[in-house]
């Protein structure tokens, strides 16, 4: 069973990584640069922000995995997330290479799901971020890594319409 429904999240995180880079490689470079307003993110802002929160996400787990209930997470202001969203940071990224490291994601979420079993996804553990804090496994593989990436997707097409 867990097999099935873990192949199910890593299809569909697939999907999502498939969309983002299809938008990115139809996009102007220059385009995925403008933030819709003040407030909002760029794309390429929003696609940093995947590729290090998904990295991020799969150490926390495999690392959860090896020491079931260590504490885990992170708030809003981790140094490495604020870092990846921060406009001179965002600005040195290519297309090309912000393409190569969202479809290097893929591989890396399937080690780590692979390793998942049933009983991990109910394990709970302490949290930096209160709240997370008591989740279950299943949260972070749900929540944090799958509906975020197809969360951002969305987001990542609505700026870029945004600004057209």
């Amino acid at each position: 069973m867990t097999t099935t429904v873990l192949n199910e999240k890593v299809e569909i995180f697939k999907k999502s990584i498939e969309e983002i880079v299809a938008v990115l490689n139809n996009t102007e470079e220059a385009a995925l640069y403008v933030k819709p307003s003040e407030s909002e993110w760029s794309a390429m802002q929003i696609v940093s922000h995947i590729i290090e929160a998904v990295e991020f996400w799969v150490a926390d787990l495999e690392a959860l995995l090896t020491v079931p209930g260590a504490k885990w997470g992170r708030n809003h202001e981790h140094v490495r997330r604020l870092a990846a969203v921060d406009e001179k940071v965002v600005s040195r990224i290519k297309k090309e290479k912000a393409i190569t490291e969202l479809q290097n994601l893929v591989p890396k979420v399937e080690a780590v799901l692979v390793k998942v079993t049933e009983e991990d996804l109910v394990k709970t553990a302490p949290s930096y971020n209160p709240k997370f804090d008591g989740k279950p496994l299943s949260f972070l593989v749900d929540h944090l890594i799958v509906k975020h990436v197809t969360g951002h997707y969305g987001q990542i097409v609505r700026h870029l319409k945004k600004i057209q």
